[in-house]
């Protein structure tokens, strides 16, 4: 992560970035925690079997899971920031990075802290965690890989929640236009 400090439009700001590269290459190594967070008291509850079943069919219908998901992804995003946005949904933008192939939702105003992370946390929350732990109660090892896949899918979103911790939740940050993170006027 860098933290830099510019000038934009006259003001001085704090960036605080990332290059997709290196995001990409964090939110691979994070596919091992937490794929072990969620399989591990499946396995012990269930059993390997069953979630081989059940990784299997969702793995069948893959391609169709990946759609919809990056879409469903983008939009709990957007729907999330809009909310808060003064502006509302006039404020989102959303689009794809296509060299990383990293599909994202943009913010065109500044958000608190606290707000920014509940729209950086959603996806990750409801097609991450939630499906995971519904997996792990119900012993539906297809219900537990949309989960855990759609967790890894939150990798840049939690990278960027564990680089706003640092910040207080009621300052404002605005969406880096151009990389991965955000950015703060220096006089707040």
């Amino acid at each position: 992560m860098t933290e830099e400090n510019l000038i934009i439009e006259e003001k001085p700001i704090v960036e605080y970035t990332m290059g997709f590269g290196k995001v990409n290459l964090i939110s691979i190594l994070l596919t091992i925690p937490i794929t072990a967070i969620f399989l591990t008291p499946f396995i012990l509850i269930w059993d390997y079997d069953t979630f081989q079943a059940g990784k299997d069919l969702f793995f069948d219908h893959f391609f169709t899971f990946l759609l919809i998901g990056i879409i469903i992804h983008e939009l709990l995003h957007g729907s999330t920031f809009g909310y808060f946005a003064s502006n509302g949904l006039k404020s989102i933008k959303f689009g794809v990075k296509w060299k990383y192939l990293a599909p994202y939702c943009h913010c065109k105003e500044p958000l608190r802290v606290k707000h920014y992370k509940i729209g950086g946390a959603m996806p990750l929350i409801v097609m991450g965690i939630i499906p995971s732990l519904i997996g792990i109660v119900t012993g539906s090892g297809g219900i537990l890989s949309f989960g855990i896949f759609f967790s890894w899918a939150a990798g840049g979103d939690i990278i960027a929640l564990y680089m706003l911790q640092k910040l207080d939740n009621d300052i404002f940050v605005s969406d880096h236009p151009d990389k991965m993170g955000f950015i703060r006027e220096v006089n707040q």
